[in-house]
C-alpha cells in the first residue's frame, strides 16, 4: 500500500488554520498537536510557530488589504482558499526570508491541493496583483476615524483599541498594539530547590545558550538564544520553570515564610504554586486548589519535575471552597487575559467587550470566598493576567466597599516602586515594561 505524502510545513500551517477557524481550536495547543504527529524538526517548527501564530495574529489587516483584491467578500471562499491567501500576504509583508515569488508560487501549490482550477487562478491573480499594487490598500485616515485606523493597521478588535485609547492616550496604545504583535521573549523562572544560581548559568552557557537575568527579580532568566524546549535539559530536569517575569510580582507581595500554610485557590498549571512552595524552603505546605481533575494532574506533574513535595493539590472550585483559615491567600484569579495578547496570537479574537463584567462578576464571587479563608491579620493577594479597569481596580474598589476588615496596603514595599501605581497595585505593561501585562493588589485582613 502507498504511503501518504508527507505534507510540507506550509501545508502543516494550511491544516492548523483551518481547525482554528471551523474548529474553534486554540492556537498554542493546535501547533503542538501537528508537530509532533508530524515529527517536526526543530526548524520547520519554528517555522510553522512563526507562520500560524503571525498569520492568526494580523487575520484583521490581512483580511482588510486582500478585500482591496477580492470581487467578492474573503468569508465567501472556502476556509482553505481565505486562509491560503492569508498566508500569502502574511508571508510578503512580514516574511523578509520569505521571497515574494516563492510565497506566491507556494500558495498556488496549496490552491491546486485545496481548491479548483478557478480558485488556482484567482490565489495566483490575487497575490500578484498585490505585489503589483500596494498602494491600492488604503487605511482610514487618523481623521475620519482613529479607532480604526490603528485597529485595522495592527490588526485588532476596535472594542479592544477604542479601551486603550482611553485608558492610554494615541501614542500609549499604539506602542501598546505594536507591543502585542511582537513575539515575547523566552523568560524561565530558576527552581532554587535544586539549582543555585551560578550551577544554572554554568548549564546555560555549556549549552550556548545566551541569557540575560530578570529586569527586577533576579529568580527569573530571560533565554535569548532560539531553545529547542523538547531538548533542553534544564528544563526537563525541573531546574526551571517557563514562566514570565510579571507572574512573580504576585508570589513576592504575598510574601510567604517557612513554616506557613499557605492558600492557592486558583493554582493549576502551577507557576505561582511551585514558586510559593520553592520560598517555603520544604518547611510548611502549600494547599493548590483547581476545579480541573486535567489540571491538577498537570500541576501534580510539574511538582514532581521541580522536585516539590510539600504541595497538597485539591480539586475544588474556588468559588466555594471551604478550608480552615489561613494566614496567606493567593487569588491568580479567571480573567480574559488580555495582558498575554502577545503570547496567544488567536485569543484577541474570541474576546468580547462584555466578557469583562460576566468575569468581574466571578472574580468577586472567588474573592469574598476567598477573604472568608483568611486569618485575622493574614494577607490576600489578588492578580491577573489582563490590564482591564474592569478586572482589576474595579474588582478591588467593589471588594473593598463590602468587606471593611480588609484594606489595601502599598505594593512598593515588597515590589520596586517603578512597577507599582498610584493605588499601591502592582500593574505591568508590554510596552513599558517589556513583560506580559499583570495587575497584583496586596489586602491584609484586619
Amino acid at each position: 500500500m502507498k504511503k501518504a505524502p508527507i505534507p510540507t510545513a506550509r501545508e502543516i500551517v494550511l491544516k492548523i488554520l483551518y481547525e482554528l477557524e471551523i474548529k474553534d481550536a486554540f492556537a498554542n495547543e493546535t501547533i503542538e498537536l501537528f508537530c509532533k504527529n508530524y515529527h517536526l524538526s526543530n526548524l520547520d517548527r519554528r517555522f510553522v510557530s512563526e507562520l500560524v501564530n503571525g498569520t492568526a495574529k494580523m487575520r484583521r489587516k490581512l483580511d482588510y488589504v486582500l478585500s482591496f483584491f477580492l470581487e467578492k467578500e474573503i468569508n465567501k471562499l472556502t476556509p482553505w482558499i481565505r486562509n491560503i491567501l492569508r498566508l500569502g500576504v502574511y508571508q510578503i509583508d512580514f516574511m523578509d526570508r520569505v521571497p515574494d515569488s516563492a510565497a506566491v508560487n507556494e500558495a498556488v501549490n496549496l490552491a491546486k491541493k485545496f481548491g479548483h482550477r478557478g480558485m488556482v487562478a484567482l490565489v495566483n491573480a490575487v497575490l500578484r496583483n498585490y505585489l503589483r499594487d500596494k498602494s491600492r490598500v488604503r487605511f482610514p485616515s487618523w481623521e475620519e476615524n482613529k479607532v480604526e485606523n490603528i485597529a485595522l493597521f495592527y490588526s485588532f478588535p476596535s472594542w479592544m483599541v477604542e479601551n486603550w485609547l482611553n485608558m492610554f492616550g494615541e501614542e500609549e496604545a499604539i506602542r501598546l498594539c505594536q507591543a502585542f504583535n511582537e513575539r515575547p521573549k523566552l523568560c524561565c523562572r530558576m527552581n532554587s530547590v535544586k539549582v543555585d544560581h551560578q550551577s544554572l548559568e554554568e548549564k546555560f552557557t555549556e549549552r550556548k545558550i545566551k541569557f540575560k537575568a530578570g529586569r527586577f527579580l533576579e529568580i527569573f532568566y530571560y533565554l535569548e538564544s532560539k531553545v529547542d524546549l523538547n531538548r533542553f535539559l534544564p528544563l526537563q530536569e525541573g531546574l526551571v520553570y517557563l514562566q514570565d517575569e510579571s507572574a512573580g510580582f504576585p508570589v513576592i507581595l504575598l510574601d510567604p515564610q517557612p513554616g506557613e500554610t499557605i492558600l492557592d485557590l486558583c493554582s493549576a498549571p502551577g507557576g505561582k504554586t511551585t514558586f510559593i512552595a520553592e520560598l517555603l524552603k520544604g518547611k510548611g505546605k502549600v494547599l493548590a486548589v483547581d476545579k480541573s481533575w486535567e489540571k491538577i494532574e498537570l500541576l501534580k506533574k510539574n511538582c514532581r519535575r521541580l522536585g516539590i513535595d510539600w504541595v497538597n493539590c485539591i480539586c475544588g472550585d474556588a468559588y466555594h471552597f471551604q478550608c480552615k483559615p489561613v494566614g496567606r491567600v493567593l487569588v491568580d484569579a479567571p480573567c480574559s487575559g488580555l495582558g498575554v495578547l502577545r503570547r496567544n496570537s488567536d485569543s484577541r479574537w474570541r474576546k468580547q467587550k462584555e466578557d469583562l463584567l460576566r468575569l468581574q462578576k466571578l472574580q468577586l464571587q472567588i474573592l469574598f470566598n476567598a477573604a472568608n479563608l483568611v486569618k485575622k491579620g493574614g494577607v490576600l493577594v489578588y492578580s491577573t493576567c489582563t490590564i482591564t479597569p474592569e478586572e482589576n481596580d474595579q474588582v478591588i474598589e467593589l471588594f473593598l466597599e463590602k468587606r471593611k476588615d480588609f484594606k489595601a496596603v502599598d505594593a512598593s514595599l515588597y515590589v520596586e516602586s517603578q512597577l507599582v501605581d498610584a493605588s499601591g497595585f502592582v500593574r505591568t505593561f508590554p510596552h513599558i515594561h517589556k513583560m506580559d501585562g499583570s495587575f497584583a493588589a496586596r489586602l491584609e485582613a484586619s
